[in-house]
């Protein structure tokens, strides 16, 4: 009956079908999952070792976990009204591409062996949980009378590594299923997100995110769940939170590493020559919906960062801030690029900076480097005036890049949409 209200409240209001789930989700179900977990408890008749407790609560709870970022996700993507008219972002029609393949394989690539590797995962995972729930069901139930008996208090923490494993399976299986663009004629402008950053981010945003309390590194233990609440919190890396968090305005796209084998998973891939790649990412920021750059100190990155800012209009410019950045590289990175865009002739100067002046970067928003992987985010209003919007710590199990994301996107999608409203234009 609560969910027929829902329904009913968000068509009043004009809401998608979309984000009425989103919110039944957040809500009514893990209500629904803890009342049926305090059935089974209640009504078992052998005790807390019962097949129904050792079941009821990890998985529960892993619903729980599961149902609230898969709500928010849900709600968030049908919030916004960039994808309407939805335009696909591959452009296959144009005759200047016709005879060449719009897709790539890297060397180290083979989508037969990630599919292969996602169907393996399965069993890997779901075996190991059953070892972890059998491992804790015959502890809660069995003396143990023998060391050999005594061997099966192993298959808990057991399950645990092999399911850990079984998630990285799952990582590699996409990595291999990731699509490479061979070039970027086949990308329609005004449909995609460019993200920007060093290639040495790439092997740390490459990790599953992890649980951790808050304050610190230290991993959030699964405790009795044998692992599950790692299979739905924590199955995909950072930058696949980060394309989640960006779905709404348009796919993420990013230039991958020279000589790389293997695509990381998460952005849509292209590769330009290491010899001439500057004039196709200026190409590619001004055909971009939003351009998203995460601050880094390496040459490149500096440049980018310096082009984004001289050809951009501010609305279209969004930075994301590593919580591993020092104050002193950061510091760094202001001096570099002030100077750089103060060196610029009058004419290359961006049309849209107050008096033609450079427009500077705030200061250093953070008490000190922390342990989140984008402690906040940078983005410009019409006048460069720079808004620092932090983005909360994962203090809940729940919690993870995506939801942080979209707490500190908000102010720069609203002006986002109200720019292209205002100017009617996609890009640009």
């Amino acid at each position: 009956m609560s969910g027929i209200c829902i329904f009913i409240a968000f068509s009043a209001y004009e809401k998608t079908r979309r984000q009425a789930i989103g919110v039944l989700l957040q809500t009514l179900f893990p209500v629904l999952l803890a009342v049926l977990a305090y059935r089974f408890l209640a009504l078992s008749p052998d005790g807390p070792g019962s097949w129904s407790v050792v079941l009821a609560i990890p998985l529960a709870t892993a619903g729980i976990f599961w149902a609230v970022p898969y709500g928010k996700k849900q709600y968030w993507h049908d919030l916004w009204a960039f994808h309407k008219p939805r335009v696909p972002y591959l452009d296959l029609s144009r005759d200047g591409n016709r005879n060449k393949p719009f897709m790539a394989i890297l060397p180290g690539q083979s989508p037969i062996l990630g599919l292969g590797l996602w169907l393996a995962a399965w069993p890997c995972t779901l075996g190991a949980l059953a070892m972890s729930f059998w491992g804790v069901h015959h502890v809660l139930n069995t003396r143990a009378v023998s060391p050999m008996q005594g061997l099966f208090v192993l298959l808990a923490p057991t399950g645990v590594a092999i399911f850990s494993k079984g998630r990285k399976l799952f990582l590699i299986g996409r990595r291999h299923l990731g699509m490479v663009v061979s070039d970027a004629r086949f990308i329609r402008a005004g449909t995609y997100v460019l993200y920007l950053r060093s290639f040495e981010d790439d092997r740390e945003r490459a990790t599953l995110q992890d649980q951790t309390w808050r304050g610190g590194g230290i991993p959030h233990p699964d405790g009795l769940s044998g692992g599950t609440i790692g299979l739905v919190t924590s199955s995909r890396d950072e930058e696949e939170h980060i394309a989640d968090a960006m779905r709404p305005v348009g796919q993420l796209i990013a230039i991958g590493a020279p000589g790389e084998a293997l695509p990381f998973a998460g952005a849509v891939r292209m590769y330009l020559p290491e010899e001439s790649w500057k004039q196709p990412v200026r190409e590619l920021m001004e055909r971009a919906r939003l351009v998203a750059l995460s601050l880094g100190s390496s040459v490149g990155t500096v440049w980018e960062l310096s082009e984004a800012l001289r050809i951009l209009p501010p609305q279209r410019l969004l930075l994301m801030l590593p919580g591993t950045m020092s104050r002193e590289e950061y510091e760094a990175i202001r001096e570099n690029v002030g100077r750089t865009l103060r060196a610029l002739p009058e004419s290359d100067r961006n049309q849209t900076w107050r008096s033609g002046t450079p427009p500077p970067l705030p200061d250093y928003p953070l008490e000190g480097p922390e342990a989140n992987p984008v402690a906040g985010l940078i983005h410009f209003p019409e006048d460069w005036e720079s808004e620092f919007t932090l983005t909360p710590r994962k203090d809940l199990p729940w919690r993870n890049l995506f939801t942080q994301l979209t707490r500190g996107l908000r102010p720069a999608f609203d002006q986002l949409a109200a720019y292209e409203d205002r100017t009617g234009r996609r890009s640009g």
